[in-house]
């Protein structure tokens, strides 16, 4: 089994716009690339993730991914689901078998955690789905094969996966943790992630 992971980064002028009342746009950019560093870090401590990836048009965001010795992707295709087919197609014409989606914002990611996604089915054609707290979104998405089915990133994609993976003949495993589910949108999510100690005020 050969795992890549994929992380996208939407444009740091657009990234966490919901908390633009409370921070201002350079703020906004640090947080969200501070908290693709965890990601990034958390996924180099996994050896049965072979390669990850950055998909982004942002050159900062690239950057980083860079410094943390992940693949920098450009992203040359707007919208979520199409810098995922990108990065799948970098992933599929490097030998990955398997393909984990992962969000920037997971600032409660831990190693267990992938693991725990890359790992749970033995399952030759699987899809393991984790929602985000209100069971509408998707925070992680591990397929096997990586390009069993269509990305379906968006309002009610927790759902629309479910469904999509078994029209496509997968199994449906479902990882639910709070150090998954717990993204950052909000301002009590920003100060939940404050009181955590895990961001600095």
């Amino acid at each position: 089994m050969t795992v890549f992971a994929i992380v996208p980064v939407k444009d740091l002028e657009e990234t966490k716009s919901r908390l633009s009342p409370f921070l201002t746009p350079k703020e906004r950019e640090m947080l969200t690339l501070t908290m693709l560093d965890h990601v990034l870090a958390t996924l180099r401590e996994v050896d049965v993730v072979e390669q990850f990836g950055v998909v982004s048009p942002s050159p900062r965001a690239l950057f980083v991914a860079e410094k943390a010795k992940a693949t920098a992707l450009l992203q040359e295709s707007r919208g979520l689901n199409n810098a995922l087919e990108e990065g799948r197609n970098w992933a599929i014409s490097e030998g990955a078998s398997s393909l984990l989606v992962l969000p920037a914002d997971l600032p409660y990611l831990s190693v267990f955690d992938v693991r725990m996604l890359t790992t749970i089915s033995g399952d030759e054609r699987v899809a393991v789905i984790s929602p985000d707290e209100a069971d509408e979104g998707t925070n992680a998405l591990l397929m096997r094969p990586g390009d069993a089915m269509p990305f379906a990133f968006g309002p009610g994609s927790y759902e629309i996966h479910q469904r999509t993976a078994k029209k496509h003949g997968l199994e449906v495993e479902i990882y639910k943790q709070a150090s998954v589910s717990h993204d950052v949108d909000t301002l009590e999510d920003l100060q939940a992630l404050i009181d955590s100690r895990l961001l600095s005020s």
